[in-house]
Parts: C-alpha cells; sequence; structure tokens
C-alpha cells in the first residue's frame, strides 16, 4: 500500500515537472530563435519482490524453527521519473522585419557567439544590434563572433549588408563573415538559458547547409495550442495522484485505527 503511495507521489512530481517545463516554452512563444523544451519520462528502476518463509523440513534454526528459504515473486514497479529535458531544434517560421540587424537562419546551423564570461555559446536569436564601439552584438551585448572566431567588428556608420553566406559589408566592403555553424550531433548541444545553447559534444563544424536571411527573425518554435492542452492533460494527471495519494493514505490510517482498536 505505501509503495503505491511513493508511485504516485512520483508521477506527480514528473507531472509538476511536465507543467513547469510547458510554461517555460509559453513564456517565450514570441523569443525570437526559441527552441522549446521537451520532457522525456521513463519509468524508475523495478524492483526484485521475494518470499521469505521458513521450511521446519530442513534442519532446525533456533530462533525461526526452520531453515529460511527465499522465494522470487516478481518484480514492482517505482513509479515514473524524468530521462532527460532536451529541446526540439525544429525549424520555427521566418518572419520579415526589415531590419538589417535582424538575421534569420534556414536550416539547421546556429550563431556562435562569445557570452560575457568569455564562453562561446549558441543561438538562433538572430535579433542583433551594433553597439557603440561597432561591434555586431546580441540584445544583451554578447558579441556575435566571426568565421576566424574573433567578435565581427563594424565601422559605426553605412549600409550594413549581409549575404546568405554569412559575409558581412558595410557600403559595398567586406569586412568579416558570421561563424554560423552545424553540429554532427545536435542531441548533444544543451540548453544553458537565455536562448543559449553549450556544445556538450555535439561536434561543431562550419555550416554547409544553413543559409543567412538579413531583415527577417526566426520565430519560436513553440506551438501556443498544442502547449495548452499538454498543460490541461499534465494538471490533470497531477490532481490523479494526488488523489492517489490521499487515498492510500486514508487507508493507511484506517488499518493503523482498527490494528490499534484490535489491540486495545
Amino acid at each position: 500500500m505505501v509503495r503505491g503511495m511513493y508511485a504516485a507521489a512520483s508521477g506527480a512530481l514528473v507531472a509538476q515537472s511536465a507543467v513547469d517545463t510547458i510554461a517555460n516554452n509559453l513564456a517565450n512563444v514570441d523569443t525570437a530563435g526559441f527552441k522549446r523544451t521537451l520532457l522525456q519520462v521513463q519509468a524508475q528502476p523495478q524492483r526484485e519482490l521475494y518470499r521469505f518463509q521458513t521450511d521446519p523440513g530442513k534442519s532446525p534454526n533456533a530462533r525461526t524453527g526452520g531453515v529460511p528459504v527465499q522465494t522470487a515473486i516478481g518484480t514492482l514497479g517505482a513509479g515514473a521519473q524524468i530521462y532527460d529535458t532536451p529541446a526540439d531544434y525544429q525549424q520555427g517560421a521566418i518572419a520579415a522585419t526589415g531590419n538589417d540587424f535582424d538575421l534569420a537562419l534556414s536550416g539547421p546551423g546556429f550563431f556562435a557567439i562569445r557570452a560575457g564570461n568569455g564562453a562561446v555559446r549558441y543561438t538562433r536569436d538572430g535579433a542583433f544590434v551594433r553597439d557603440q564601439n561597432g561591434f555586431l552584438t546580441a540584445q544583451n551585448g554578447d558579441r556575435v563572433l566571426g568565421r576566424g572566431g574573433a567578435p565581427v567588428a563594424l565601422p559605426q556608420s553605412g549600409k550594413v549588408e549581409i549575404a546568405r553566406d554569412g559575409t558581412v559589408s558595410v557600403d559595398g566592403r567586406n569586412y568579416d563573415r558570421l561563424n554560423v555553424v552545424e553540429f554532427a550531433n545536435v542531441a548533444n548541444l544543451r540548453p544553458e538559458g537565455s536562448n543559449r545553447f553549450i556544445d556538450a559534444g555535439a561536434g561543431v563544424r562550419p555550416a554547409t547547409n544553413t543559409s543567412a536571411l538579413q531583415g527577417s527573425l526566426e520565430k519560436s518554435n513553440a506551438d501556443v495550442v498544442r502547449s495548452m492542452v499538454d498543460l490541461i492533460a499534465n494538471e490533470r494527471w497531477f490532481d490523479a495522484n494526488e488523489k492517489s495519494i490521499k487515498t492510500q493514505d486514508d487507508a493507511v490510517g484506517e488499518a493503523i485505527q482498527t490494528v490499534g482498536r484490535s489491540n486495545a
């Protein structure tokens, strides 16, 4: 009976994590280049159950009167647990903005940027600006990297044009080329937060199947309708597990009271 309570509790915890994940996806539905987070769930490891009893037919035991015998009964499930929370890298819709510093990527590539701590991170969010020093940066100030690994530096004025291959020119003069990359195993690209990703063994390489689109932004790939349906389903799942916990707790309490009355 108590085992069932633990299984229901694990289901409630998974449902709560699912609600948190879906809520985060919904909160970023208007974030450029956002990739929704998925929740992968698996069963907890099963427990082997055994029955212990004494066999009076064997050599007697001073305490039990027989030899303890262990008999396998089978396995017992212990509920659910979260296996992983990967991102869904499906291409989002591309919307024209008319801003020369807005860039969308068509294909599986990512922009390489240098975070404030000096580490290289990757993003699909191409809402860039030219800062007061002429550097091409993300909205939070992270600098966009060129093909050579250095930040893209531009004159503080002039008409900026960015070709589909990432070549950046100002007033017709080439200055740099965006470091757009792809990954051999995108499953090892891990979300860090703030629409940034870390290469955790994904195998970074120069992009060959990705094009940069100037004056456009990639929309979030979070689906509002689907997310709302999933949110309702997981809230009901949480409620069902909560009721199961209460039912089993009430049953245990009643059993304890019954034993107490019988021993009175």
